[in-house]
């Protein structure tokens, strides 16, 4: 596959004055010198509030106050496209009265209120806002956040290359493997490398205004359903039928990007649908909805956006003939897939190759719990998502991405995301990170926020009843009672508690110790297996050791899958059973639940799953498991839900860290579905781990492993170095 990356230009970030919102008003400036004369000159800027934009001392223009400045490029019209040799002086005198709302849920950006973002090009000649060379008033700017981070998420009108995000690291892989389907009015073909060629004449015309943004928004994905509701009342409110129309089914959900080439003598009018399933791109009043004219000649390329199915309306003059190429690409993080597979049981090595596509697509600006829906780093959703990429992946840079904007940037008196379980959910994973990686060096960096948010439970708490009972308790998203709910919370406060001490006593430089002494509820096996309980509630009770083995082992013979549950629950639950070595019965739990997504068709793993019978059902309208959102707000990529590769690590291939950063590991593996034979590998901070066994004809698994230099392996059966 071919790949669109840039490293050759600066990449623009947000700035503004040091004070932030507290300055509504700063004049940002630049100067800079012309060795010559530069033509083709443009400057594009996106910022909140209104702006003046003033070239050597003359008003170019004035911009005012609206909501969509801050969500595209706009081309400054009016500033000269030529510029004369020697010094110039670039002002953006900013004023700004409505800021980015700020709530519970992202007060992690409680720093990125207020902004401004440009770039000016011409001949030779590209300046982009930065911190190092621009001031804000007299003192130099500050950075608020980079290009693609929230709140602002992706601009409207970037450049193609703009893709690689504020990481200079996000790459475009072009999708050479696409269908074509139910063309009308249209003669569709596809070439070899997934180049779509569209041609044909105009069956109707039309027109669709694009919204204007009314308020700002918290977030990119927010502001983008927003805006793709208004645009699909306005194609419902159309009559299309004569139109010239096609679908593209890419095979798999990406989070796709596509270019349009205007190979015609006229412009075209294009309308476009995007969709994870042909039910959302039918049914859901807020599917992808935008809407492109594309002149002669002209290329265009969309912002990326997660789907799997593209609807395209090609309108213009009735009659009149078009002809157009398109190209569809894959957007995520650039990554190496260390983490390997291959088994005689084909179910188990789809499972794994699934979960590792969703995983790889959901690297992004940050790891995001969904390529559709949300585009955010939930603290526990990467929790989670995390559990996958320590095996598959030789790079956990955008872990780190996001422990670090959660960590850093939620202010002490606060819960991170509003939910009081998540900041627990972020120690673990400071503290699984540390296990799985051995990263010293970034795990001290987080030293100070690792105290501040340890010290913010600490006045949560009361002794005799641990973590106090808080407003914003989220635990699952099968509906729980606030009973549940509560008694959840104790358990997972029992498990932080017990991952600090170990992070604790293998890192003392973090001088964790002397806050650790955390008063805990005395709680027991009957407190967490109540009939009426949720499974998660009883998992989470087996996991923290609330739970006696024989309560759980109990639980674990008679238990039968049922609904409600998730990816979350149906993990957890798999991981207990492993917990007392029950494999096939984890085993059959994955099979159901990731087996049952891939019998209906999933090309990533989904955000929730329906046990119950239904064949042929509208999954976005028969995941009933959540109670806070409508049908088709479902996700059918979750990151959380790549979580089976951990167990197929652990246990499968069963590698498992003795020690932080696996300078020892055991490796034990267990036959589970009728597999005979298995080979893999699991990335560590050494390299690859590679491991290949096969069961005799006695039924003996006789194993063998080539680890990397530095990585000592012991063998469990005889425990033995190998």
């Amino acid at each position: 596959m071919e790949t669109t990356t840039i490293t050759e230009v600066q990449l623009p970030v947000w700035i503004w004055h040091q004070e932030r919102e507290q300055r509504p008003k700063c004049v940002l400036t630049r100067t800079f010198t012309a060795e010559q004369e530069i033509r083709h000159v443009s400057i594009h800027a996106s910022f909140t509030g209104g702006a003046r934009v003033v070239l050597d001392g003359q008003v170019v223009a004035e911009i005012a106050e609206r909501a969509g400045n801050a969500g595209a490029f706009m081309n400054i019209v009016g500033f000269p496209d030529v510029l004369q040799p020697g010094e110039h002086e670039l002002r953006l005198e900013m004023d700004c009265t409505a800021f980015i709302p700020l709530v519970e849920v992202n007060y992690y950006l409680w720093n990125r209120r207020v902004g401004a973002i440009a770039f000016l090009q011409g001949d030779g000649l590209w300046i982009t806002t930065e911190a190092e060379s621009w001031l804000a008033d007299e003192s130099a700017a500050a950075q608020i956040c980079l290009l693609g981070e929230e709140p602002f998420g992706d601009l409207e009108n970037s450049p193609a290359a703009f893709v690689a995000g504020g990481f200079g690291d996000i790459a475009a892989y072009d999708l050479n493997e696409v269908v074509v389907q139910d063309p009308y009015g249209i003669e569709a073909a596809v070439s070899g490398d997934g180049k779509v060629k569209l041609s044909g004449a105009h069956g109707q015309d039309g027109l669709l205004v694009l919204p204007q943004q009314e308020q700002l928004e918290l977030f990119y994905h927010l502001r983008k359903q927003n805006e793709w509701k208004a645009m699909r009342q306005q194609q419902m409110e159309m009559d299309l039928g004569s139109a010239s129309r096609v679908t593209v089914d890419l095979l798999a959900e990406h989070n796709c990007r596509f270019t349009v080439l205007n190979q015609g003598d006229e412009s075209v009018k294009l309308l476009w649908n995007g969709a994870e399933s042909l039910m959302e791109l039918e049914h859901y009043d807020g599917c992808i909805t935008e809407w492109l004219v594309v002149a002669p000649g002209e290329t265009v390329c969309t912002l990326p956006q997660g789907c799997r199915y593209i609807q395209l309306f090609v309108l213009g003059e009735p009659g009149q003939s078009f002809e157009l190429e398109l190209r569809f690409q894959t957007v995520h993080v650039a990554l190496r897939q260390a983490g390997q597979l291959q088994s005689d049981n084909a179910e188990l090595n789809q499972i794994f190759e699934v979960s590792a596509h969703t995983s790889r697509i959901c690297h992004q600006i940050g790891l995001w719990d969904g390529i559709k829906r949300d585009r955010l780093n939930w603290t526990f959703d990467f929790y989670l998502a995390a559990k996958s990429c320590y095996f598959l992946w030789d790079d956990t840079k955008v872990i780190r991405r996001a422990v670090r904007e959660l960590g850093e940037g939620t202010p002490s008196g606060h819960w991170m995301n509003s939910i009081c379980e998540y900041t627990l959910w972020w120690m673990k994973t400071v503290t699984e990170y540390y296990f799985q990686t051995g990263d010293k060096e970034f795990v001290l960096e987080m030293k100070e926020p690792m105290q501040r948010h340890i010290n913010w439970v600490l006045q949560n708490t009361k002794p005799g009843e641990g973590l106090l009972i808080q407003d914003g308790i989220l635990i699952e998203w099968v509906p729980l009672t606030n009973e549940e709910k509560v008694i959840a919370l104790q358990a997972i406060y029992a498990l932080t508690h017990a991952d600090l001490v170990k992070l604790a006593a293998e890192l003392p430089e973090l001088e964790l110790t002397p806050l650790l002494d955390w008063p805990m509820r005395a709680l027991n096996s009957e407190d967490y297996m109540k009939e009426s309980y949720a499974l998660a509630v009883k998992v989470l009770g087996i996991a923290s050791g609330y739970v006696s083995e024989d309560a759980a082992i109990t639980f674990l013979d008679e238990y039968e899958l049922m609904d409600p549950i998730t990816p979350l629950s149906a993990f957890q639950l798999a991981e207990c059973y492993s917990r007392y070595g029950k494999h096939e019965r984890a085993y059959e739990v994955i099979s159901i639940v990731w087996g049952g997504m891939l019998d209906h068709g999933a090309t990533t793993f989904w955000e929730a799953y329906s046990h119950g019978e239904g064949e042929g059902r509208d999954f976005h309208d028969a995941l009933t498991t959540y109670t806070a959102y409508g049908s088709y707000r479902m996700s059918l990529c979750h990151a959380w839900s790549s979580t089976p590769v951990k167990w197929i690590g652990e246990v499968v291939l069963g590698v498992q860290s003795l020690e932080p950063g696996y300078k020892t590991v055991m490796v034990s593996p267990n036959p589970v579905g009728g597999i005979r034979a298995c080979s893999g590998t699991v990335n560590t901070p050494h390299g690859d781990l590679h491991v290949k066994w096969h069961m005799d004809d006695s039924g003996k698994v006789c194993t063998s492993v080539i680890a990397p230099p530095g990585v000592q392996v012991v063998e469990w059966s005889e425990n033995k170095v190998l």
